[in-house]
C-alpha cells in the first residue's frame, strides 16, 4: 500500500464542504450496503466515517477504503466480514480532489459506467474497482489525467472497448490488472513504456493481434509478473522475451500464437511460472528449459512442441510431476511430492 501521511481524527471537526459532498453523493448512488458502513456516514465529521481517511495536515479526504472483504474490531479479536454494495459510483466523486487512493474492491454489485470524472483526480495513486459490475469503456482520462497512478485494478468486471496508447501516460504505474473484461483491439505499443511496471495481468479478454514486448534491455526492470492468457494474440514470442530477467511468471496459453518458444527464454532464471499450453508453437522444446531451475510450473501441452523434456528438468526441485503438462512421452523422472520453497 502507498505511505500516506493519514488520520482518523477524533476531534469532532468538520471536513471540507466538498469532501462531504461528494461523500454524500457517493453514498446516495448505493442502494445497498450489507456491512452498514455508510448508514454511519453522518454528520460532517467525515474523517471519522467508516473507510474515509483524512490527511491531517491540509484537512481533507485522502482514501475511500471500501473492500467488500475486510477486517472488522481490534487487533485482539479481528473478525473478518464480507459484504456487498449495490448502485453506481457517483460523478461527485471528482469532489474529492486530494483522493489518494479509491478502493472498492469485491463489492460484487457495483454497476453502471466508472464516471469520466475522475479524471481530475490527480492525486490518485490507487484506483481498485475489481470484482463488480462495472460495464463500458474506460475512460481514457484515467491514462492521461491520472498519472500518479501506481494501482490500477479493473478486473472481473464487464469492461469492454480498447485499452488506449495512452496507458505509455502512466510513467507511475506498478501494477496493471484488467483481467477476466471483455477488452478488444490490440495491446498497445505504449505499454511497453510502463518503466516502473511490476506485473501486467491482461489475460481473459478477447485482445488480438501480437504480443507487445521493450525492445530494449532495462525497459521493463521490475517486471514479474506478465499474463496474457485466453485472449486471441496471434504472431511469435518475441525473442526479446530474454529481456525480462527479473519475470517470474509468464503466461500465453489459450491463444493462436506460432512458432518456437524462443531460446532467450533461458535468461529468465527467477522464472517460476511458464505457461505456453494451447497454442500453435512449433519444433522441438529447447534447451535453454535447463537453465530455468526455478521453475514450478511448465505447461506445454496442446502446441506442436516435439519431445522430449530434456533430462536437465529431473534436478528441477521445485517441479512437481502434477504441474507438468506436456504432450509428448515424458524421459525425465519428476518429483510426485511436495517440496517446501
Amino acid at each position: 500500500m502507498v505511505s500516506l501521511m493519514i488520520t482518523n481524527t477524533s476531534a469532532h471537526k468538520a471536513c471540507h464542504p466538498d469532501d462531504v459532498k461528494g461523500l454524500i453523493d457517493f453514498k446516495a448512488g448505493i442502494h445497498s450496503d450489507t456491512s452498514g458502513r455508510l448508514s454511519k456516514w453522518i454528520g460532517q465529521d467525515c474523517c471519522n466515517w467508516p473507510g474515509i481517511s483524512c490527511n491531517s495536515t491540509i484537512g481533507r479526504v485522502v482514501e475511500i477504503n471500501l473492500p467488500g472483504y475486510y477486517v472488522s474490531g481490534d487487533d485482539e479479536s479481528p473478525t473478518f466480514v464480507s459484504s456487498t454494495m449495490s448502485g453506481t459510483i457517483s460523478p461527485s466523486i471528482s469532489l474529492l480532489t486530494s483522493l489518494k487512493v479509491l478502493h472498492l474492491n469485491k463489492l460484487v454489485g457495483l454497476t453502471g459506467q466508472i464516471p469520466q470524472s475522475i479524471g481530475v483526480l490527480k492525486n490518485l495513486k490507487q484506483l481498485i474497482l475489481s470484482t463488480n459490475q462495472i460495464s463500458g469503456a474506460i475512460p481514457e482520462c484515467i491514462f492521461t489525467n491520472l498519472t500518479s497512478l501506481r494501482i490500477l485494478k479493473l478486473e472481473n468486471n464487464h469492461l469492454t472497448g480498447e485499452i488506449p496508447e495512452s496507458i505509455g501516460n502512466l510513467q507511475a504505474l506498478e501494477k496493471l490488472s484488467l483481467s477476466n473484461n471483455s477488452l478488444t483491439g490490440k495491446i498497445p505499443l505504449s505499454i511497453t513504456k510502463l518503466k516502473s511496471i511490476s506485473s501486467i495481468l491482461l489475460d481473459q479478454n478477447q485482445l488480438v493481434g501480437e504480443i507487445q514486448l521493450p525492445l530494449n534491455p532495462g525497459q521493463w526492470p521490475s517486471i514479474q509478473h506478465l499474463s496474457l492468457a485466453n485472449n486471441r494474440l496471434t504472431g511469435v514470442i518475441p525473442t526479446s522475451i530474454g529481456y525480462l530477467t527479473t519475470l517470474s511468471t509468464f503466461s500465453v496459453s489459450y491463444n493462436q500464437l506460432t512458432g518456437p518458444i524462443p531460446s532467450s527464454l533461458g535468461n529468465i532464471k527467477q522464472l517460476q511460472i511458464l505457461k505456453v499450453d494451447n497454442n500453435n508453437l512449433s519444433v522441438e522444446l529447447s534447451s535453454c528449459i535447463c537453465g530455468l531451475t526455478k521453475l514450478s510450473v511448465l505447461h506445454i501441452s496442446h502446441n506442436k512442441i516435439q519431445g522430449p523434456l530434456p533430462s536437465c528438468v529431473s534436478s528441477f526441485k521445485y517441479l512437481l510431476e502434477k504441474e507438468v503438462d506436456v504432450s509428448f512421452k515424458r524421459t525425465a523422472i519428476l518429483p510426485t511430492g511436495h517440496h517446501q520453497l
